[in-house]
């Protein structure tokens, strides 16, 4: 179990510059952090009817959450056992039974191998209770379900989320009025998954790249926590109380008319979750949004975003067409394909994919190397904390953890 650890007093980098665009650090990554970890799936709102199911890519692992004909919700490796075919596209729902496309072999909704077109001729011993879906595990927290790709992960989802459970959470979706608002976002961006978490957990560049958005706080007014190998983060008021939004961003969405979510005025709860290792839940008085990240390559990252707001009225966060970027012919959003200048676009998130594909581009720089991180908890010590937590899933990949 990752062991809990304060912030640095003296951030330093901690990982090489090779790590943001070496192929080979990213399959260990997949094979040891990926593959080790819990990932996001989905709300418990998504599977309504058996036969409801989603899908996700963890590390080299496709995997799928199904809901059964007895409500239950059960998590599989998404291959055909017979030539490892993947059984199931993006989320719908699969009817009575799982049929794999290639050679028509059939599992129920619990994961059991039901039929083989020609069994008598081509497969007569086979032994089809032996034969059935290799099960994953799966964790639910405030109606988010997670999901692992070992039936018995070293770390439980409870030792995985330590004490989160204990601060005080936003929004519990199954017991509110949000609702999935509109379809997933993906963003494709042109940097390595981990420049755009860094960015995330950067409390120093608020107040500069974002002035025009998020406002700030400056790095001594906001907070990173740790939590076991998460991370949350608050900003601070001028009389030291905790807040969950800057101010330029609460009287910006008071200003459009945004409703209130039931049960957003429970105090306490922060402002962004960073949970280990790909997971990022943004939660306001107004809406919850949950990213993913999933590196296609070193220096390519698809970031999904799934946004859920009181009437799930997609005009809330906006449609598609209205995100800067957007690509209609492939249905992502793009750096190719923007308009305007991003600081021109009065979005933070297309500030921040501007940035981290500059960023990625400078870490190529045969010139460059990383200089020196912002002191204190709302500085640049987040991301020492975040890199460490990463290299402890890293000992033994062959890759040096001496930054460059």
């Amino acid at each position: 179990m990752t062991k809990t650890r304060s912030l640095p007093a003296e951030p330093i980098q901690r990982l090489p510059r090779h790590a943001y665009f070496s192929n080979e650090w990213l399959e260990q990554e997949r094979t040891h952090v990926f593959g080790a970890n819990w990932a996001f799936v989905g709300a418990v709102s998504d599977f309504v009817q058996p036969g409801d199911y989603r899908t996700v890519q963890v590390g080299h692992y496709p995997l799928a959450v199904v809901k059964g004909h007895d409500g239950t919700l059960r998590g599989f490796h998404n291959v055909c056992r017979h030539r490892g075919a993947e059984l199931l596209s993006d989320h719908g729902n699969v009817g009575k039974n799982i049929v794999c496309p290639y050679h028509a072999w059939t599992y129920t909704l619990d994961g059991g191998l039901r039929g083989v077109p020609c069994q008598t001729t081509c497969f007569a011993d086979l032994d089809k209770a032996a034969h059935g879906l290799r099960p994953a595990s799966i964790g639910v927290f405030k109606d988010l379900v997670f999901i692992h790709p070992s039936p018995k992960p070293r770390e439980s989802f409870d030792a995985w989320l330590t004490n989160v459970p204990e601060i005080a959470w936003p929004h519990d979706l199954q017991n509110s009025n949000l609702k999935a608002a509109g379809p997933e976002i993906v963003y494709e961006m042109k940097c390595n998954w981990k420049v755009f978490f860094e960015n995330a957990v950067d409390g120093y560049h608020l107040a500069y790249l974002h002035k025009n958005t998020l406002g700030g706080p400056t790095a001594d007014g906001n907070v990173w926590e740790p939590y076991g190998c998460h991370l949350v983060w608050y900003a601070i008021e001028e009389d030291g109380s905790r807040n969950r939004l800057p101010p330029m961003v609460e009287r910006y969405l008071e200003k459009s008319g945004a409703k209130k979510a039931k049960g957003a005025e429970t105090p306490g709860y922060a402002g962004v979750y960073m949970l280990f290792p790909t997971t990022i839940i943004l939660p306001t008085p107004y809406s919850v949004s949950v990213s993913v990240l999933e590196p296609l390559d070193a220096e390519t990252t698809l970031l999904r975003v799934r946004n859920w707001t009181p009437d799930g009225d997609f005009s809330d966060v906006g449609s598609l067409s209205a995100i800067p970027g957007y690509d209609p012919a492939t249905g992502r959003v793009k750096s190719s394909h923007w308009t305007q200048h991003p600081s021109e676009t009065g979005d933070f998130q297309t500030e921040d994919v501007w940035i981290c594909e500059k960023v990625q581009r400078g870490l190529r720089s045969p010139a460059f190397s990383i200089g020196r991180l912002a002191k204190g908890a709302g500085g640049e010590a987040a991301i020492q904390f975040f890199q460490e937590s990463l290299l402890e899933f890293l000992p033994e990949a062959g890759l040096s953890d001496a930054a460059e």
